[in-house]
């Protein structure tokens, strides 16, 4: 490793990192790397979940160094990044729990009639081509958050567009869908009286 690249200013480092120097994005990991292990570490109590998120970090970093703006300090850059994975982490797990509860919950009823998976079969087919028939970036965006479990932001961060914009997508979709597999109302049912 240079001696030069050791002493640099981190503004530096950032900008031979934008350069494309591999010796900054090492030196910036010899720096930041076992900091941010340790509170990862921290939050997760899991050395393996902990060692993923840090190179999804300096992956990630690596990957926009072009796009990097650092607004206070790289040491804080990457201490909001790992909150951010860290977040991320827990919204999954929490995910999967809930998925893992249903599929118990599921275990745990009784075997579903002939007609009733023929009824779930049928949904589930409408709801697949109900979501074919969306617009391409509001099918695309609905996938990643509803099948690949994105958040949203990982979701702007992938597809280079706007939390917002994401939100309002899928959004829209949900909408779209839910019209779309409501059961028309009977002629003369009317809304429901109190």
């Amino acid at each position: 490793m240079s001696r030069g690249l050791h002493h640099l200013h981190e503004k530096l480092l950032l900008e031979s990192l934008k350069a494309d120097s591999q010796q900054a994005f090492d030196e910036i990991y010899r720096r930041h790397a076992r900091d941010l292990f340790v509170r990862a570490y921290h939050k997760t109590g899991v050395k393996e979940i902990s060692e993923d998120i840090i190179q999804d970090i300096f992956t990630s970093l690596w990957m926009k160094r072009a796009q990097i703006e650092v607004r206070q300090s790289l040491g804080a850059y990457l201490h909001g990044a790992l909150d951010n994975q860290i977040v991320d982490y827990y919204r999954k797990a929490c995910t999967r729990l809930k998925h893992l509860d249903q599929l118990i919950e599921l275990f745990d009823q009784p075997e579903a009639s002939p007609i009733d998976k023929l009824a779930y079969k049928e949904q589930e087919s409408a709801l697949h081509h109900y979501i074919a028939g969306l617009s391409r970036s509001v099918r695309d965006i609905f996938i990643l958050s509803r099948y690949e479990q994105l958040s949203s932001d990982e979701i702007s961060r992938r597809l280079n567009m706007s939390n917002q914009t994401v939100r309002n997508q899928i959004s829209k979709a949900l909408k779209i869908l839910r019209e779309k597999m409501t059961p028309p109302e009977l002629p003369g049912a009317g809304p429901a009286k109190k």
